[in-house]
């Protein structure tokens, strides 16, 4: 079983991380931290469809399994980015049921779905041993999907629902909260509820790690707490304030 069902089958949540770097060294390096998963992020990150492959390979190597995030409910995106060897998708702007069905049946073969036959990479299981189903996520991000809760958890073929509480806020006319306000954390709430109801996985971005206690502590499932980038930025900017101290330390008087 992978890490992400076999943590929410015992209850506890798992824990990865946004990648939005299309370096496969920096992917490398980053598989062997130790995260349960990574997210590659193809709708807003600098991944492109021809450094997807390689970034996938690099986690592979590092012994961390893949989700990607594709850029639109597109089932030719989705099933392209399980050829080439994710472990599942992250579908955005998922609203209504028949939008999650539109992702669910793009991720499955027939008769459950309409994904066409052809990986790339085929790395789902050790020889001998059956192939998990690849994990379908559809994104949370708007008041009318706040509306379909239940039908959209129900939909066959989705395994989890995915807040993005930025999106959600604009969407609810709180702005671009980068802070989660009280209004988005309720929503999030009524998203695990619906979760728990219809047996599929909660999940939903952090916005610090403070917010990803909380929502780890609220029984969310699913939890990216870092991202590639702000870990590069705040490991840098702590070594250089740091540095800058101790050249504070020696500054002579005129």
């Amino acid at each position: 079983m992978d890490k992400i069902r076999e943590a929410a089958a015992a209850g506890r949540p798992s824990f990865g991380c946004w990648i939005a770097l299309d370096c496969n060294v920096a992917a490398e390096i980053m598989g062997k931290a130790g995260y349960d998963w990574v997210i590659l992020d193809t709708q807003h990150g600098g991944i492109s469809w021809d450094s997807l492959l390689p970034v996938i390979q690099a986690f592979d190597l590092g012994g961390t399994r893949s989700m990607v995030r594709v850029g639109w409910n597109d089932p030719m995106q989705i099933m392209r980015a399980l050829d080439l060897g994710a472990f599942g998708v992250i579908v955005p702007m998922v609203s209504t049921a028949a939008q999650a069905r539109i992702a669910a049946e793009a991720t499955r073969y027939p008769p459950h779905g309409i994904r066409s036959f052809g990986p790339v990479r085929n790395y789902y299981a050790a020889p001998g041993a059956a192939a998990p189903e690849p994990l379908c996520f559809v994104m949370i991000e708007t008041a009318e999907a706040m509306e379909n809760l239940d039908e959209i958890a129900a939909t066959p073929g989705v395994d989890g629902l995915f807040v993005g509480p930025v999106d959600l806020a604009l969407s609810l006319g709180l702005g671009a909260a980068l802070v989660m306000p009280e209004q988005v954390l309720t929503a999030v709430l009524r998203v695990g509820e619906a979760c728990r109801r219809h047996r599929v996985i909660s999940g939903c971005a952090s916005l610090g790690m403070a917010n990803a206690q909380t929502l780890a502590q609220a029984g969310i499932q699913f939890l990216p707490i870092s991202s590639d980038g702000g870990l590069l930025r705040r490991a840098a900017a702590a070594d250089l304030a740091q540095a800058r101290g101790w050249r504070q330390g020696h500054a002579t008087a005129p």
